[in-house]
């Protein structure tokens, strides 16, 4: 899973990072030679696609989404598991729906060969993201399933997890002096 996850994550980086550069590039565009690139928008809103899709599902593997967890957090036992099936049941269903309708989407824009209007890149390259978004999304909750039915999901423990993902923790270990008196 750590080539999913690295996965998952530099295409969030790379769509967020290319869609600063188009906007910033059109910008300057605009101002300097008092012409708007034609093509800036078509990008723009075909990466925040992508950017919003695979976002939601980086969201889901950290726990990031908002919820109403109050009752799953104080319920306990039996009442607290069938609270996770429940939800994650919901969350899958609607996945689910994206994986089918944006699969059977992508596939039509393929078969048609549409493409986008200004540069001419086959749009099923970026409608890409729903299909696989869900796909990826639906691992994502059962594993987070999984964690919530075996590990503390209370909204401290939930903080300190994003943190030590945020900013790893160095271990003392590192700095412990060796024969040399440097570094390890």
């Amino acid at each position: 899973m750590r080539i999913v996850r690295f996965f998952e994550d530099w295409v969030v980086i790379l769509s967020f990072v290319m869609i600063v550069i188009v906007t910033f590039v059109n910008v300057l565009s605009r101002y300097i030679f008092k012409a708007s690139l034609a093509f800036s928008e078509e990008i723009t809103i075909n990466l925040l696609v992508v950017l919003t899709m695979m976002g939601a599902v980086v969201g889901i593997r950290l726990g990031a989404h908002l919820g109403f967890t109050y009752l799953v957090e104080n319920a306990k036992g039996q009442v607290r598991k069938v609270l996770l099936f429940t939800g994650t049941a919901l969350i899958v269903a609607f996945l689910a729906v994206l994986l089918i309708w944006g699969g059977e989407m992508t596939i039509a824009q393929a078969i048609r060969g549409r493409a986008t209007p200004s540069l001419g890149i086959p749009q099923w390259l970026f409608t890409l993201s729903i299909p696989l978004a869900g796909l990826l999304g639906i691992i994502r909750s059962l594993q987070a399933l999984r964690t919530a039915l075996h590990e503390d999901t209370s909204a401290e423990a939930v903080v300190e997890r994003l943190a030590s993902e945020a900013a790893p923790t160095i271990d003392s270990s590192e700095f412990s002096s060796d024969a040399k008196g440097g570094r390890k």
